[in-house]
């Protein structure tokens, strides 16, 4: 039979049975005296005698019914190579491509032996020995074996008779077949009960079969790795469990998860089998490293848990990995991997006397995990990560290295420190993260963030331009002004000072333009009710913002609710009084309007938002071209409405009031074309459903912005296919961040991706991306997504707000690291 990871291998040898075989693999030692061909041929053809598994053949019916068939004797491939018949300037060249070549070379699993052996001359006494194998006869453990073996057998020409008795490897799966399978079976579905879902690094569709890796390393400084000898010693733990915590740790930031599993590589070799040390063969195995990531538990804490659950798994470490998954009732566990490598290839291993020298060894691997840690202890350890490029960019590889080295450097002072507290980014990575981010330098804002400044600036510059239009008639900047300072004045009569809340009970209409305006030409802060609230809603809004000033299109309909509360009508309002500008004194920061969003709590929560936030909103770059006609359609009460008043009213363009009731195709065409809408604002849900309904009523538009819920793709590529030259723009932001914080744009049917991202944030925003433990996390990773920055509400009257939405930054978007 099959050991446990011959099985997956010959599962991958059949399965990709005519592209490159990733599971050749490559050992070749630089040899430099003066060498005997024929007796390194002799000894590696009395290795291939001695050790059966080496001799081995793979068939089978199928993956599921394959069995290793040894032959008694098999012919060794063996090929000599001379290149000092070429220039020396050539040989280097023709060496590497010659190994690249011999690598790519597929063994038949069924036709043995899986290994070939080359011998190249490379200079005058210099030789390079290569030695190719199927990755299914041999694992790293044996490799150590096999060149003592080889270079000791070389001194004595191939005579094997000195070299102890060969124990079969029929004995180790004899072993195995004794075993108590229900019982490891129970332990593994104890370890993985629970677990909700596979821990997958790559991204869907990505390293979906076996590719030959890249590579980034580091050596730890001695100094270091003295340390951390030291603190596993006074642990009582092994340095392959401190490796298992720290990449639980980078892997949980990497997935956004706090339950994470991996793979682990264990020796495969049980004590209890004489002999097992002296075995050449496939003994490792690869099984489930499952961490649980609490951030409360202390580093230390974490370790003993760890390693008290590995040695609890230790006497059923021999069952496969499809049989443990099977065990637990699931399918594919991890794509990630991590190996202790605790077979150097040392001094004593490469000694073969007789005036001859190993000058340098080289290996070759290859795995269909996307992600593989390795390991080497040593004066310095050596840290090794090989990652598929199909999967991962090299600098992010680099990234996560620098991440797990950073976390290793701290981990002696880390025993007493809470998970969550321990940080796996530098100082460099935040502020490579943030300059990745940050695009704002070139932006113009006013020298003064007052909102009725700027509108009396434009209507100074433009007092004859259309500053409102619609069924209900239109007013220009100048006509806008009167009416919003006769108003203002009233407003001032009845009471109101700077901040004070004001709330508006009216239906859309250009008079609903007018009052927004008034209330901060006034110094106060609009708060505005849809009709369609309930009246405990309403008295709960005027409760919790102390209105004592409503402006309303009648008196009657706010009788219900406003008891102590002063009524004004809009309609006489506008007619009579003063007309020249109040001239309040107003501050940026001071109160513009709070706007309540339905709450976490069950209760209506109210959100603050200042002059310099609406300001900041308006001037955002995103906004210079196509907005001058927007379409005012969402109720007051959504904050849609502050990018439709306040986008168009402080740049110059025009606020569009759509006719009374709900759009649809039909009814937006119309409005658009009369009132020659450039841009304007809808809900994901009514996009969608505008894309399915008639989708060239937007042809005429210049911008249309949705979000508000997932925007879904097939819609916007609907919508672009029947309005080219349109652009769509997903528009992510609640309440707190002023309507807008991140934005993604759309200009062809090509460039709409199978998700629609969130995007990038706006003029003067960062968007941090945090995990569990609310530590930073750079693109690539998910997390929860904080924003951050101009625009950003400081909650209602003065208390800060802070708002959180589950996210993942993609570093393969177009934008290098879109969310």
């Amino acid at each position: 039979p099959l050991s446990p990871l011959q099985q997956g291998l010959f599962f991958h040898a059949v399965y990709d049975e005519h592209g490159e075989d990733v599971y050749t693999v490559q050992l070749a030692l630089d040899i430099e005296g003066s060498l005997r061909p024929d007796a390194l041929r002799a000894a590696a053809e009395t290795l291939l005698h001695r050790h059966g598994a080496l001799r081995a053949a793979f068939r089978g019916d199928g993956p599921d019914t394959p069995v290793q068939v040894i032959p008694a004797d098999v012919e060794l491939p063996w090929t000599e190579i001379d290149l000092t018949t070429l220039p020396e300037a050539e040989r280097e060249d023709t060496l590497r491509r010659w190994t690249a070549e011999d690598r790519a070379r597929r063994f038949d699993p069924a036709r043995p032996p899986l290994m070939r052996c080359t011998l190249i001359r490379t200079g005058d006494d210099r030789h390079r020995f290569v030695l190719t194998n199927h990755h299914i006869l041999l694992d790293g453990w044996s490799m150590p074996l096999l060149v003592k073996e080889l270079l000791t057998l070389y001194g004595t020409s191939g005579d094997a008779s000195a070299l102890p008795r060969v124990t079969p490897i029929r004995d180790y799966l004899a072993w195995v077949a004794e075993q108590d399978r229900g019982a490891a079976e129970e332990a593994w579905r104890h370890v993985l009960d629970g677990l909700d879902e596979p821990t997958l690094v790559a991204p869907a569709g990505r390293a979906s079969g076996p590719a030959a890796p890249e590579r980034v390393t580091v050596d730890l400084p001695a100094e270091v790795t003295e340390r951390l000898t030291e603190f596993t010693r006074q642990g009582g733990v092994t340095l392959n469990t401190v490796l298992q915590a720290v990449w639980g740790l980078v892997v949980g930031q990497l997935t956004g998860r706090a339950d994470v599993v991996f793979g682990g590589t264990v020796s495969g070799r049980p004590p209890q089998v004489p002999g097992i040390e002296s075995m050449v063969g496939l003994f490792i195995n690869t099984l489930p490293v499952r961490v649980a990531l609490d951030p409360a538990e202390t580093f230390g804490a974490l370790l003993e848990r760890l390693q008290a659950q590995q040695a609890a798994l230790m006497d059923h470490q021999y069952l496969g990995l499809t049989e443990v998954q099977r065990a637990a009732g699931a399918g594919e566990l991890f794509d990630t991997l991590v190996v202790v490598e605790n077979y150097p290839l040392d001094a004593d291993v490469l000694e073969v006397g007789g005036g001859l020298t190993v000058a340098g060894i080289e290996g070759h691997d290859a795995t269909h995990y996307p992600l593989i840690l390795t390991a080497v202890p040593g004066e310095r350890l050596h840290l090794r990560l090989d990652f598929r490029a199909d999967a991962f960019a090299p600098e992010a590889a680099h990234g996560l290295l620098g991440r797990l080295v950073r976390v290793l450097e701290s981990v002696p002072e880390q025993d007493a420190t809470p998970v969550g507290r321990i940080p796996l980014l530098g100082a460099d990575d935040h502020r490579r993260i943030l300059a990745a981010l940050d695009d704002t330098d070139d932006r113009e804002e006013p020298a003064h963030r007052i909102v009725p400044r700027l509108f009396t600036d434009l209507v100074a510059w433009s007092p004859d331009t259309e500053a409102v239009a619609g069924a209900g008639g239109s007013l220009t900047y100048r006509e806008l002004d009167t009416r919003a300072n006769r108003l203002a004045h009233h407003l001032i009569a009845a009471g109101v000072r700077p901040e004070d809340r004001v709330a508006l009970l009216m239906e859309r209409s250009p008079d609903l333009v007018v009052a927004v305006l008034a209330v901060l030409k006034a110094g106060g802060a609009y708060v505005p009710l849809d009709p369609r609230f309930p009246t405990s809603r309403m008295r709960h809004i005027l409760a919790e913002t102390g209105a004592a000033v409503l402006i309303a299109d009648s008196a009657p309909a706010a009788a219900p609710f406003a008891d102590n509360t002063t009524v004004i009508e809009a309609g006489p309002a506008l007619t009579d009084g003063p007309s020249h500008d109040p001239a309040v004194e107003i501050r940026p920061d001071q109160l513009a309007y709070v706007m309540f969003t339905s709450g976490s709590t069950g209760l209506p929560k109210g959100v603050g938002v200042a002059h310099r936030d609406i300001v900041a909103l308006a001037y955002d770059r995103r906004f210079e071209f196509g907005h001058e006609r927007v379409l005012l359609h969402s109720p007051t009460a959504f904050d849609a409405s502050t990018y439709e008043l306040w986008v168009p009213m402080l740049t110059g363009g025009t606020v569009v009031v759509a006719p009374a009731g709900d759009l649809d195709a039909v009814r937006l065409r119309e409005t658009v074309t009369r009132h020659r809408v450039t841009a304007l604002w809808l809900t994901a849900g009514l996009f969608r459903l505008i894309a399915e309904d008639g989708p060239g009523c937007l042809a005429r538009v210049t911008q249309v912005w949705t979000g508000g819920d997932a925007v879904p793709a097939a819609a916007v590529r609907r919508v672009l296919e029947a309005c080219p030259g349109l652009v769509v723009v997903d528009g992510y932001g609640p309440t707190e961040t002023t309507t807008f914080a991140t934005t993604y744009r759309m200009d062809s049917v090509a460039e709409v991706p199978d998700s629609v991202p969130i995007g990038r944030p706006l003029d003067g925003m960062h968007a941090h991306v945090l995990d569990a433990a609310l530590r930073p996390v750079p693109p690539g990773v998910a997390g929860e997504l904080y924003l951050v920055g101009a625009g950003l509400a400081r909650g209602y009257l003065g208390r800060p707000g802070l708002t959180a939405e589950r996210f993942v930054a993609d570093p393969f978007g177009p934008s290098g690291g879109r969310m």
